[in-house]
């Protein structure tokens, strides 16, 4: 066996570079969804395309009934936890895809990479968790990098932009729930995958009625393609940390931004300015430094 295939095989059987591989299919999996919904908007209201998302991901979820039972989705001991997980996940879906509507998806994206430095600054009130200057340094300089991507003194920011900030705090207050709720005993990661689409497809449904319109056979097929895209994405992702360190697989979350400028270029012809380029890095830079010292912290811990 020469040098290569041995990497080959030592590659394919590691835990590790498996739950690295299947974060990047992951993110892949997202941006198409993501690339597809924008898509949508050309022709439907957000609220529509909102709705599709979260209709075919539950559709898509129910099918393992058969296979699990339905006990297995519905049993909870936090069913007020997962309520409100799935409120903060639609939100953040609607905002999202709303912003995405007007902006390009990278630039999207680059706002979005806050959501950690927005879960240190809230895990302090929520989880009374303490928070080293190291990780202070590192938020301050994450806000930096949205100032870069945002241009504010441009006087020109878009209102888009803005509402992507908000989409991140709404994203990183679902991460501190599910983190609550993923500590509990019980809980598992697919029961808790089935309530936050439950809760969107409930809401959604209520709400489309009113801005519903007539859809065409061809894009029928889209949607559910955006469901099972995200049933695809988010098991893989369960899979990949079940498979590998959370520290470890999180950072490489961050692929979603190459996926994004090179979908939003073929599909849309979306062409990355310098000042979003920039603070992406910036952003990037400072969400993986607070990776790197939480996994450092863990360490350090005590074991109990």
């Amino acid at each position: 066996m020469n040098l290569s295939s041995a990497i080959a095989t030592r590659w394919r059987s590691s835990p590790v570079a498996a739950g690295i591989a299947l974060t990047l299919l992951a993110t892949l999996m997202f941006t198409i969804m993501d690339t597809i919904g924008k898509s949508l908007t050309a022709s439907y209201p957000v609220q529509q395309v909102v709705w599709a998302r979260y209709f075919f991901q539950l559709a898509w979820i129910l099918l393992l009934v058969p296979r699990i039972g339905v006990a297995a989705l519905f049993r909870t001991t936090r069913p007020g936890l997962h309520l409100g997980r799935g409120l903060l996940l639609a939100s953040a879906t609607f905002f999202f895809i709303t912003a995405i509507s007007v902006v390009p998806l990278a630039d999207a994206y680059a706002i979005t990479f806050t959501a950690p430095l927005i879960v240190t600054v809230l895990s302090i009130p929520i989880l009374n968790e303490r928070v080293g200057w190291r990780r202070w340094s590192a938020v301050l300089v994450g806000f930096a990098g949205i100032l870069i991507v945002l241009r504010p003194m441009s006087g020109t920011v878009e209102w888009a932009m803005l509402l992507v900030l908000v989409t991140a705090t709404c994203f990183a207050l679902y991460q501190i729930l599910t983190r609550i709720g993923s500590a509990a005993v019980g809980e598992t990661a697919l029961m808790m995958l089935f309530y936050t689409a439950l809760v969107g497809a409930v809401l959604a449904s209520v709400i489309v009625p009113f801005y519903w319109r007539p859809v065409a056979p061809a894009d029928w097929l889209w949607m559910t393609v955006v469901g099972a895209l995200a049933v695809t994405g988010h098991l893989s992702l369960i899979k990949a940390l079940t498979m590998a360190p959370a520290s470890l697989v999180a950072p490489f979350a961050y692929s979603q931004i190459i996926w994004a400028l090179g979908l939003g270029y073929v599909w849309f012809g979306d062409r990355p300015g310098l000042s979003m380029l920039i603070g992406c890095v910036v952003i990037i830079a400072s969400g993986l430094y607070i990776f790197y010292r939480e996994a450092f912290l863990e360490k350090k811990l005590p074991s109990t």
